[in-house]
């Protein structure tokens, strides 16, 4: 039987009607808006969906009996849902998802449930939360018209798939909070997943065989197609691509401050593990807790009896400048300077919980993971005192097989690891721009998420997904979508598509698949078709779609006070519709795409993507320079980084003048500044016209003047810094491998690799870093001796005190290089 057999359920009076749909009976609501008369489920858009702004839980369960087989070695359970599920099999957490996805790839996960059996009764149960489908709900959790929950297990004559055998009910004590109620001093609710709960007795030991469901409703079997009508299932089952997500249990670290009756002393022994506390009735208690450094965690707290006290957890990055103001109906400047000074103030999200009379376990863990640095305790007793029993945490993230790894001296260490920190956090089933905030995988941010990824580990599945999200998600008008998957149609930003045809490059350069390249290219020829459409008659990129967002960079000279989607360009685009930036942009997409071209033998079309550059180079040149830079549009007298940065990469200037511009262009503080998000591409100019030993210093300093702030992860950009942790700012990573020790591919799928360390910037280094023709030790010594040994046998170009080494390498023997040039053919 395959996946595309499971029955999907929903929570509701089921209506049995005739075989083939004839309506023998009225029609009956269900809470999830679904009209059930026996025929084909129907959406009702303005009734029990719209209650569910932005999104509800439901509760599901199924009770069987269960003998062991004689050598049964495992019981697979395929399960997914339409949003999202938690499931528990007698009251254990066994798995949570779906992976998240779209409609024609909707991913479902395969777990053994084994292991969580016992002989006699047992049970299955599922948590979902179902976002509306006609609400806003999270802009990265799609959900389709078609709710519920999916479920195939079966084993030796026993099916615990989901049916009408099933139980469930609305839990309505746990609530998202409205966006009504949100704090828009954050900004966007682009998450909604806040919660507000109220311990339910009548709930409590749901998940578990003894809870007794009898007034619970069956589930009702939510797929019955119409006869003679081809209907397909909204969705189109796929096996997870990528593996579970771990949850990795852990404690905070410590408690900053507290106020009330309880001690300082007594907080830290409880969140140790050592301690229960008893909160007196009528107290109110507050205390910040710790982590050692932001991190993206379940969080599981324990109390015992308390009727009437509320909890509020709020979730927060760090302490920053107290604004006189807990919420606002809008965002506001907000002031982050030292990130552990808890003279500041706290801000960040919260969830609400109730504890209930007279029960003497009660637990709270919001539904989805929470990104925090800091956890404050709002405590509020009302007539009875309550028991706080465990406060702990679980951690979790894309478990990436880290391989490579440094030793560069205290500080570059540092660096390192605050940027792998980074990275963590913002990897789970996607890549994220920004735990703590949004979650959204926007295809810039994650071009250089996995560029990170490739020199860090030799899996690649997660890019892959990625790769294959973005390109699933292309337009008619041959882009593909700037974020995606979108819980919500989301403003297209058009340049970001060019930075996915640099995703295809990167992945070309380390792993040389050609079926991955020939799967997007015809992706690519529409991206660049897109962009040569809007040629004006200057030659250059003309106005993009007026109901885009032509985004290039956060720059405060870019800011329209009050217009976030006529910000983040250089006002010459608005006046006159052009922006050189994006010109340049295409020429680098476009040199990419012909090297794409020619690996796949598409030689033609190489060479057409080359002229189309060049024109565009010439386009640039003849109207975009003025007075020794270039300009940021024609008629213009902006001027910017971005444009000379990019000028050079895309070769529109080369050669000595080239190394000039950048000279000027670095020592210019007049230009508008590239922020964090570009920050990479800076590095990558003054690497191409030879200056990185000399500027490499002055370039980290963004870096450390955020370790002298004390973050612990790397923020969104330095001139406003809402985000303390943001992926696109962990391009230390590439600078310490492919420039520091060099080590980087001569051609592509490190079919012959380039070993180029920069002895001048480090005095002594070592390190091992893993590529995909096997891992490289490098380390070298003051006296410039550098030794290197690779595991697998492989060829190398290795630069080396002004001269270029060829050597071939053999698995497993160390090459000293101060004693064996010699033997080495030398250019």
């Amino acid at each position: 039987m395959t996946l595309a057999h499971i029955a999907p359920v929903t929570c509701g009076s089921d209506t049995h009607g005739s075989e083939h749909g004839e309506q023998d009976s009225p029609a009956e609501k269900t809470p999830l808006g679904i009209t059930h008369s026996g025929s084909e489920p129907t959406l009702l858009t303005q009734t029990y969906e719209e209650e569910s702004q932005p999104g509800r839980y439901f509760l599901f369960r199924k009770s069987f009996q269960w003998t062991r087989p004689y050598g049964l070695r495992e019981f697979p359970v395929h399960v997914s849902a339409d949003s999202r599920y938690r499931l528990f099999v007698n009251g254990q957490r066994v798995s949570f998802g779906p992976c998240k996805s779209y409609p024609e790839r909707w991913y479902y996960e395969t777990v053994d449930i084994l292991p969580y059996l016992t002989e006699g009764e047992n049970v299955i149960s599922a948590r979902v939360l179902r976002y509306s489908s006609v609400h806003t709900g999270s802009s990265s959790i799609i959900s389709t018209e078609l709710p519920g929950l999916m479920v195939y297990g079966e084993i030796e004559g026993l099916s615990i798939s989901t049916n009408s055998t099933w139980k469930c009910g609305q839990e309505t004590t746990r609530q998202i909070s409205p966006h009504s109620e949100w704090n828009y001093l954050l900004g966007p609710p682009f998450m909604s997943n806040s919660e507000r709960v109220t311990e339910a007795k009548t709930l409590s030991g749901w998940k578990r065989p003894a809870f007794d469901d009898t007034t619970w409703e069956y589930a009702i079997f939510q797929f019955r197609p119409v006869k003679m009508l081809p209907i397909q299932r909204p969705w189109k089952l796929t096996q997870r691509p990528i593996p579970a997500l771990p949850e990795i249990p852990g404690r905070f670290d410590g408690v900053v401050k507290c106020e009330g009756p309880i001690t300082h002393s007594q907080w830290n022994n409880f969140i140790k593990g050592e301690e229960e506390l008893i909160i007196p009735a009528g107290e109110t208690a507050i205390v910040d807790i710790e982590c050692a450094s932001l991190t993206t965690a379940f969080v599981n707290l324990q109390c015992g009896e308390g009727l009437g006290s509320v909890i509020t957890l709020l979730y927060s990055e760090c302490y920053e400048k107290d604004l006189g103001i807990e919420t606002a109906p809008f965002p506001m400047p907000r002031t982050k300077l030292l990130r552990s000074d808890s003279n500041g103030r706290l801000y960040g999200v919260k969830d609400i919980y109730a504890v209930a009379d007279g029960q003497a376990e009660q637990t709270f863990e919001p539904f989805w993971f929470r990104a925090f640095r800091y956890v404050q305790l709002h405590v509020k007793t009302s007539s009875q005192s309550l028991k706080l029993k465990g406060f702990t945490l679980r951690e979790t993230s894309y478990p990436l097989d880290i391989a490579t790894e440094i030793q560069a001296g205290p500080e570059l260490n540092k660096i390192w690891d605050v940027s792998l920190r980074t990275l963590q956090n913002c990897r789970h089933e996607t890549y994220e721009d920004c735990p703590f905030y949004e979650q959204n995988q926007f295809a810039s941010d994650s071009r250089l998420q996995m560029l990170f990824t490739y020199q860090l580990s030799s899996d690649d599945r997660l890019a892959r997904k990625t790769l294959e999200e973005f390109h699933a998600s292309r337009c008619s008008d041959g882009l593909i979508k700037a974020q995606f998957p979108a819980g919500f149609n989301s403003k297209q930003i058009p340049q970001f598509s060019l930075y996915w045809i640099a995703m295809v490059w990167d992945h070309m350069q380390y792993f040389a698949d050609k079926a991955i390249v020939r799967r997007y290219l015809s992706t690519i020829d529409g991206i660049l078709n897109h962009f040569d459409e809007r040629i004006n008659e200057l030659g250059l990129v003309g106005r993009l779609e007026d109901d885009t967002w032509p985004f290039i960079d956060w720059v405060t000279q870019w800011s329209v006070p009050g217009k976030i989607f006529q910000s983040c360009m250089p006002q010459s685009y608005t006046a006159t519709g052009v922006a050189t930036f994006n010109s340049l942009l295409c020429i680098v997409a476009l040199v990419q795409a012909a090297e794409l071209c020619e690996f796949m033998g598409r030689k033609d079309t190489a060479s057409e993507y080359s002229i189309r550059a060049q024109a565009l180079r010439d386009a640039v040149n003849t109207h975009c320079f003025a007075d020794g830079f270039y300009l940021d549009g024609p008629s213009t007298r902006e001027y910017s980084q971005h444009s000379q940065v990019f000028a050079i990469l895309s070769e529109t200037v080369t050669g000595t003048a080239a190394r000039d511009l950048m000279v000027r262009t670095m020592y210019n503080t007049s230009l508008a500044q590239c922020s964090s998000a570009l920050q990479f591409y800076v590095f990558r100019a003054v690497e191409k016209v030879g200056l990185y030993t000399k500027m490499f210093p002055a370039l980290l300093d963004p870096w450390r003047r955020m370790l002298a702030d004390d973050l612990t992860t790397w923020a969104e950009f330095e001139e406003n810094p809402r985000s303390d942790c943001h992926g696109w700012s962990a391009c230390p990573v590439h600078e310490v491998v492919t420039q520091l020790y060099g080590v980087k591919p001569a051609r592509p799928g490190f079919k012959r690799l380039r070993i180029e360390p920069q002895m001048d910037l480090l005095a002594t280094g070592e390190g091992t870093f893993v590529t995909p023709a096997g891992k490289i030790k490098l380390k070298w010594t003051e006296d410039g001796n550098l030794e290197v040994e690779s595991s697998t046998d492989v060829e190398a170009d290795v630069v080396l005190r002004g001269s270029v080494y060829i050597v071939r390498f053999v698995a497993g023997k160390t090459v000293n290089f101060l004693k064996e040039t010699e033997s080495m053919v030398i250019i």
